[in-house]
């Protein structure tokens, strides 16, 4: 059951969801799944774009933004917006579950599962954990975060967080207030590309960059990398390849290869996209 619907940017939700007494065992960093064809304002939608695709529509993947020790599981969805010529068909779920579902509201869902975790020897591989992120990619490292600062593991955080505004950044408060407690333990660095961010404590202007890097993490041998955001998008790729062409890389992809080029090994890099 949904028992709170917070509004955390104009496009942007995050779902609380109570399970009653049901214990739900899970990882920071996991995902859940959500069926739409349990939503009825949504049955004629769906049989459209069935009838459109030839197949049947796929249940939606969406990172917690909760850790384990917390009351309710958190998701956090940001609207998919339809992009004459670009996307393929118009998003089925995300607007609904952004702008449409409130407090009390029932739904299923399953999982949870999903590589994008701290690995059982994480303390013994690193004491510094540094998070590339952009836009809703800052879900599942919100979860991670908040868990490891709980459980004080030791570990040291860095998020590197890109967004175009400052109204585009999600958890904003409740990363100062992180930040705040654990001083010594997660710095918050706000990349903004589109306006000043002078205002924001700590913020840069532009877009992360390998100078950056050496800031923050002067040994790129000492540190493991978790990277999520916008990637290339299935859709994108048969594109390219009906173009006898690669797909124009998008955040995750580009800021592995500039992890890489700043000297980090794959083995050290930890990713995940949306797209």
């Amino acid at each position: 059951m949904v028992v709170e619907a917070r509004r955390d940017t104009p496009d942007t939700t995050t779902l609380f969801l109570s399970a009653g007494n049901e214990s739900l065992e899970y990882e920071a960093g996991h995902f859940c799944t959500i069926d739409p064809h349990q939503f009825g304002e949504l049955e004629h939608f769906i049989a459209y774009l069935e009838d459109q695709k030839g197949s049947k529509e796929k249940p939606r993947a969406y990172s917690l933004a909760s850790a384990p020790h917390e009351r309710y599981l958190a998701i956090t969805i940001k609207e998919e917006r339809y992009e004459s010529g670009e996307t393929p068909y118009p998003p089925l779920l995300s607007p609904l579950l952004t702008y449409y579902v409130n407090e009390g509201r029932k739904m299923v869902i399953s999982g949870f599962t999903g590589a994008y975790t701290f690995p059982a020897d994480v303390c013994d591989r690193t004491d510094h954990i540094l998070h590339v992120c952009a836009g809703s990619g800052i879900v599942p490292n919100l979860g991670l975060i908040k868990h490891s600062l709980h459980c004080e593991d030791g570990l040291r955080h860095t998020l590197l967080y890109s967004n175009k505004t400052r109204g585009d950044v999600i958890y904003f408060d409740e990363f100062e207030e992180l930040r705040n407690a654990h001083p010594d333990k997660l710095d918050v660095i706000h990349c903004i590309t589109r306006e000043d961010p002078s205002g924001i404590r700590g913020a840069r202007s532009g877009r992360i960059s390998k100078e950056l890097l050496e800031e923050v993490a002067p040994d790129p041998s000492a540190v493991l990398a978790y990277s999520c955001g916008p990637g290339i998008t299935p859709h994108e790729r048969k594109a390219a390849r009906a173009k006898g062409a690669e797909p124009e890389p998008r955040f995750v992809e580009n800021m592995v290869a500039l992890l890489q080029e700043y000297g980090l090994d794959k083995k050290q890099i930890k990713q995940e996209s949306w797209g």
